[in-house]
Parts: structure tokens; C-alpha cells; sequence
């Protein structure tokens, strides 16, 4: 394991939020790095054609959320238990769910292209039933519907939860402009889930004194 990490981001959830919050959960040390828009702009010359979120390795910089995600997930464990199964079938299951997560959002990255009258158009109709952004949410919710353990993929904690708790809160926090907060109404097992990972004592910890976005990834 690397004895210096470094996670640099903004003071936001977005995409390097699972990296953070594996280590978090694994006890894992490591500096949290915030940027500014100013200090990311001056930074941004000297990285590129990498982009945020970024990670330092003992000085080695690295790039890409879901990569710096699996890692965390694989040097941590909860409860004795890894966090990215070693069992190649479970860890299928696992990348299969981040993935969908994937999925979720880009018809959100595809609004940003739009002309801004067509924009808004487009995000509520991803968001109605049949839209992508529902039939992707529908199915995260009937995986959570079947599983005994309330756990996404096998009987214990796995980076496929925190990538779905991740995930929904981004549109649960108001962070994309014009998607409605109310998208997740219908999931009750997803409502279930995103309650069970908040009530985590770790969890919970890391986010009682964070305000703005980070509000509804508490309990």
C-alpha cells in the first residue's frame, strides 16, 4: 500500500466521492486535497490531458474516478471484509453495478451538448418514465429489491454500494441543475439503501459536519 495519498477535488461529492469514502470506510489515511476553480485553472496546464478528479500515489499522479475507485475499494476492508470482492464472479457483480451507475449519468453529460432551450426539455423527459435516466434507476432498484442482505452484490458492504449511494445522492443533492430531486420518489429500495450505507457509523461520521450538497448523504 502507498504510504502517501493524496484525493484532489473540489469541495464536492461528484465523481471522486466513492475513492473518498473507501478509504474512509477502510480507515485508510489520506489527505483530502480541495481545490478551487482558481487553483484548479492554474493546476490544469500542468496535468493535462488528464482532468479531475486526481489522486497522488507517494507523488505519483493518477487520473480516472472509477480506476482511483477500484483501487481504494481493493487496499480497504470493512468489517474484515474487502470492499472489492476476490471472488472474480462477485467482483463482476460489483464493476456490473458501477457501471450502471455510469450508465445513469450520461444522458446528463449528453444535456450539457444541447442548446440551452432544448436542455431542459431533454433532462425532464430522462427523468419520466421510460426516459434513460428512469429505466436505469428501475433496475437499480429491482436489484435491491431482491437481495436478502440488503446489499447490492453478496451478504456484506462492497464498492457496489457506495457506488450506488454515491450515485443517486448526486441527483438527491441538486447537483445537476436540471434534473429534479424528485427522480427518486417512486424507489423505495433505493430509499432503503441509500438509509442503511448512511447509517453506518463511518458513514454517518464523515459527513455530520458537511453542509450544501453533502446534506443528504447523512442518515
Amino acid at each position: 500500500m502507498s504510504s502517501s495519498i493524496k484525493v484532489i477535488y473540489f469541495d464536492m461529492a461528484g465523481r471522486v466521492e466513492p475513492t473518498r469514502l473507501c478509504l474512509t470506510l477502510g480507515g485508510v489515511p489520506f489527505e483530502d486535497e480541495i481545490l478551487t476553480w482558481e487553483s484548479w485553472g492554474a493546476m490544469k496546464p500542468t496535468v493535462a490531458p488528464r482532468h479531475m478528479p486526481l489522486m497522488e500515489l507517494d507523488g505519483e499522479l493518477i487520473s480516472q474516478s472509477v480506476a482511483m475507485a477500484r483501487w481504494a475499494a481493493k487496499i480497504s476492508k470493512y468489517e474484515g471484509r474487502p470492499l472489492y470482492p476476490e471472488d472474480p464472479l462477485e467482483a463482476l457483480r460489483v464493476d456490473e453495478v458501477g457501471d450502471m451507475i455510469g450508465e445513469l449519468f450520461l444522458p446528463v453529460v449528453k444535456s450539457f451538448s444541447l442548446p440551452e432551450d432544448e436542455r431542459e426539455k431533454f433532462c425532464v423527459a430522462a427523468v419520466s418514465e421510460g426516459g434513460d435516466v428512469h429505466k436505469w434507476l428501475v433496475h437499480i432498484d429491482s436489484i435491491l429489491g431482491r437481495s436478502t442482505s440488503g446489499f447490492a452484490v453478496g451478504d456484506h458492504l462492497t464498492l457496489a454500494d457506495i457506488s450506488i449511494f454515491t450515485g443517486v445522492n448526486m441527483f438527491a443533492s441538486g447537483h445537476f441543475d436540471l434534473i429534479s430531486k424528485d427522480c427518486l420518489a417512486p424507489f423505495k429500495n433505493i430509499a432503503q439503501h441509500r438509509e442503511k450505507i448512511a447509517n453506518i457509523p463511518e458513514v454517518k461520521a464523515r459527513y455530520a459536519d458537511k453542509e450544501g450538497v453533502f446534506s443528504v448523504y447523512k442518515a
